[in-house]
């Protein structure tokens, strides 16, 4: 039988916070969040999220060691992906705090 190994993706975007910057958010497909960082603008947060530089990937190789694929979400507020983690992020939030959904 030919095992093969799964691939995490690990989506990532950022969101202005108000005051100029951008905060950008990692989460795992299965609604885990991984990392953040603020950032002076979007093309900024590419980068100090990893998706263009080698920032963070110690955490996303410690997160997800069977490997993991970095997806840029350019509309987090339409995009069926970020929706989809996003639920299952509030999911593992509610079951932490001892709230079923």
């Amino acid at each position: 039988m030919n095992k093969t190994k799964s691939i995490t993706k690990i989506y990532l975007t950022c969101f202005p916070n108000g005051h100029g910057d951008v905060l950008g958010q990692a989460v795992r497909e299965d609604g885990v969040a991984v990392a953040g960082h603020l950032s002076s603008d979007v093309g900024w947060s590419k980068h100090d999220m990893g998706l263009n530089s080698n920032w963070k990937h110690e955490i996303y190789e410690e997160k997800c060691p069977e490997g993991y694929e970095l997806v840029w979400i350019d509309d987090p507020h339409t995009d069926p992906r970020w929706q989809d983690v996003l639920g299952k992020n509030k999911v593992l939030e509610a079951a932490a705090n001892g709230v079923e959904k």
